[in-house]
């Protein structure tokens, strides 16, 4: 068998694809990973396909690229035009030589139906009925829409960051059990090798770009009904622009990805009141850097932050639980620290990319040498 493995992907995917890309290297050295991005490196080579594919995704999706900041190159995976083009491009390029294909992201169907095809997602699209608060369904084409159940259907094993995600590949999809598999994910910043011993410091931070969707409104609410009752707190703004109702409230803004680790260093607690969240990255990097999490119970955040030991989970919109959580935290700095000690722990055995690829290898292996087996024993 050759150990060529052809693997796509769109576009950065919150700096997942690099990462777990450079993961999946280290945790399956026996092979060779070829990475190709399905928009730039392949739709773009049909000229006359990557213009309709644009036009469509505009028509389409415009409102979502003005309101997400997003061009429409993010989009042509999910348009009609370039459903059909990639449909034809996998059987007639993937060789069937290879060992297998692998994607990241459901936005596209990979598997080629030559060689085995293993893909690792977040999110599916009918997880978004899902939440507290569904949401609504972006109104993609049915031939994406069927593209993306076939994907399901058609990969050897689906890796997804989440039980939650997991959950809607069994229920919405009617995937085995056995081919919906909880890997988690990894966090965008490398795993501090220590973390300064705080002192009896009351800084609370958000990290977010997206502030409705991220809890912000429900966070400052809570900030201010416990401002009075604590006169050293403050409430650290990082990712997004948005105005500072009270004096002890500080915004910073988008700030470089090499920023940010400061941010957390300086921190005591961290705290991410989302509405909507597949798997949120920064409740692990907080844990990593010893701090004690707060979030909500919707979509993976659960698995996240383990009730009681590294955190607490609240309902989403809750500003009353919201509240309490904050006070039980600010109050006694030796639960912060043994949360903050607990969090680091488990984020150092579940979330971390190498964590991540290593589950991953595991059932690669797993599923090769079962194939390999049955078609010797023919």
């Amino acid at each position: 068998m050759s150990r060529e493995v052809w693997a796509f992907k769109v576009g950065g995917f919150s700096l997942i694809n690099a990462q777990l890309a450079a993961a999946l290297d280290r945790a399956l050295p026996e092979f060779s990973f070829r990475w190709l991005d399905v928009v730039e490196e392949i739709c773009r080579r049909s000229p006359g396909t990557y213009a309709a594919a644009t036009t469509e995704a505009v028509a389409r999706y415009g409102l979502k690229m003005l309101e997400w900041k997003l061009p429409p190159s993010a989009f042509i995976p999910r348009t009609q035009a370039f459903v059909r083009y990639f449909e034809k491009w996998l059987p007639a390029n993937v060789p069937s030589t290879a060992a297998f294909t692998f994607q990241t992201q459901s936005l596209f169907n990979g598997a080629s139906g030559v060689v085995p095809h293993f893909e690792f997602t977040d999110h599916t699209y009918l997880a978004n009925r899902r939440y507290p608060e569904p949401k609504p369904l972006l109104p993609c084409c049915p031939a994406w829409r069927n593209a993306e159940r076939e994907l399901y259907q058609n990969s050897a094993l689906n890796f997804v960051s989440s039980e939650f995600a997991a959950q809607s590949l069994r229920e919405d999809y009617a995937i085995p059990a056995d081919r919906a598999i909880c890997v988690h994910s990894g966090m965008n910043l490398e795993f501090p090798s220590e973390v300064l011993e705080r002192a009896d410091g009351q800084r609370i931070l958000f990290v977010g770009v997206q502030w409705e969707r991220k809890g912000g409104p429900e966070l400052v609410e809570a900030f201010v009904k416990i401002a009075e009752e604590f006169p050293n707190a403050e409430l650290h703004v990082v990712g997004c622009d948005v105005s500072a109702i009270h004096p002890r409230m500080k915004v910073h803004g988008r700030v470089s990805r090499e920023a940010v680790p400061e941010h957390y260093r300086q921190a005591d607690l961290f705290c991410l009141p989302s509405r909507l969240d597949p798997s949120a990255g920064a409740l692990a990097e907080a844990a990593a850097f010893g701090l004690p999490v707060i979030g909500t119970r919707v979509g993976g955040n659960a698995e996240r932050v383990v009730e009681g030991v590294t955190g607490y989970l609240v309902e989403s919109r809750s500003v009353d639980e919201l509240t309490d959580a904050l006070r039980k935290l600010l109050r006694s700095p030796e639960t912060r620290r043994q949360m903050g000690q607990a969090g680091r722990r488990l984020v150092a055995e579940h979330f971390t990319w190498d964590a991540v690829a290593a589950k991953i290898a595991t059932h690669i292996r797993t599923h090769l040498a079962t194939v390999e087996g049955s078609q010797g024993g023919k």
